[in-house]
């Protein structure tokens, strides 16, 4: 294909640097004009050149060998510019009701090679319901001080992993939604002198929600959510255990309305909730820190609960993910916010901020009279990768 058939095919998926969310079946009648136009404005400018070789052609008997090439090289565009208007018509005619909506962004820092990733994942999610998305990070923070340091301190050595992903099913009125996480960090503590190494981040999180659209931003909603811990996590200086694996174990399950407005807001409230919370192992964990009673291993709990999940992508480089959760059986109120801002600093590295406060006033710390903020701050640097 030569250097005009190329940039023609280029344009053909040619999107905005700006961002914006538009319908599907808006942006290809665009693409399709704005194509169109070329392709007629080219077939006038090649059929008068064609027009002019024929006739000065046709003053001889004979065609010289540039002539020939020349004629030969007008044929193949012809046909290159009948193929790509084929391959318009094509994307005119393909059924796209379950695509609502595309998403284009803008960068702080021209990648073409991501750009081109973007309209192929676009033009690829066109044949299938299917949506799905994975993110892999490793981040490591290392500090050694020799004993005879003159400033004093310790060495210590911390490492955070992330395994992130999604697969949805979207249809014109039907969506289902799955989400899994997990994270798992640790630390040296020199001030510990039973563990070399605890552990500092630990949580597998699996969120499944199936909607029903009733009117265009409001959908019926039923969601199910499981929430426990894999790896030990030790008091300093003991061997009682702050968590363990499945203690706590978490189930929520919701029937209400789920409220989209705007794209990346989801607003869910369900009148109608289930909680239930279980301890595996009660001889280490102190249950009173989750909410049991002493001598239980299992609260069942029925109330309403609201959920809200807002992502915001400004530009390629930045993204925020917040998530609210409160919840209450109308003797106590669960709240819990966590928010995630993660700054791309290339394809494979990313820096990442976590905030997370969260008061429950069914726990009551030992040595408290009353429920207190709890609140968690990361920030962390390191290897990030996201596969589609």
């Amino acid at each position: 294909m030569n250097m005009t058939a190329q940039q023609l095919y280029t344009d053909t998926f040619r999107l905005n640097d700006q961002k914006m969310t538009v319908d599907m079946d808006r942006l290809l009648l665009d693409m399709v004009a704005q194509q169109s136009a070329q392709l007629q404005a080219r077939d006038t400018i090649m059929m008068s050149d064609t027009t002019l070789m024929i006739d000065s052609i046709g003053l001889t008997d004979t065609l010289t060998l540039a002539e020939r090439i020349a004629l030969d090289s007008i044929e193949r565009e012809l046909k290159e510019i009948d193929s790509l208007r084929a391959m318009n018509a094509e994307l005119v005619i393909k059924t796209v009701e379950h695509i609502p909506t595309i998403q284009v962004e803008k960068s702080w820092i021209k990648d073409e090679e991501e750009d081109r990733n973007d309209v192929l994942r676009s033009i690829r999610d066109m044949k299938t319901h299917w949506r799905h998305e994975g993110t892999v990070m490793l981040q490591i923070t290392q500090n050694y001080v020799t004993p005879n340091w003159y400033q004093g301190g310790s060495s210590s050595f911390a490492g955070l992993a992330i395994l992130k992903g999604y697969i949805n099913y979207i249809t014109e009125r039907f969506t289902w939604e799955n989400t899994g996480e997990w994270r798992g960090g640790c630390s040296t503590i020199s001030a510990d002198s039973l563990h070399k190494v605890n552990t500092t981040d630990d949580l597998l999180r699996l969120y499944s929600k199936a909607n029903y659209r009733i009117v265009p931003t409001l959908f019926g909603s039923v969601s199910a959510e499981i929430e426990t811990r894999l790896l030990p996590t030790y008091k300093s200086n003991s061997r009682e255990l702050k968590s363990g694996p499945f203690s706590p174990f978490r189930f929520n399950a919701a029937l209400g309305l789920d409220y989209k407005p705007v794209p990346g807001l989801s607003i869910s409230f369900s009148p109608l909730s289930y909680k239930v919370i279980h301890i595996m192992d009660t001889a280490r964990v102190r249950v009173q820190d989750y909410g049991l009673m002493p001598g239980t291993k299992t609260m069942h709990n029925i109330g309403s609960s609201l959920r809200l999940e807002y992502n915001w992508r400004p530009v390629r480089e930045f993204a925020m993910e917040m998530r609210f959760f409160t919840y209450t059986n109308y003797h106590y109120v669960e709240l819990d916010l966590e928010v995630n801002c993660d700054f791309i600093i290339n394809r494979w590295l990313t820096a990442r901020l976590t905030l997370h406060p969260r008061y429950d006033t069914s726990v009551i710390l030992e040595g408290d009279t009353h429920a207190k903020m709890q609140f968690r701050e990361l920030l962390s640097i390191g290897f990030a990768h996201k596969f589609h």
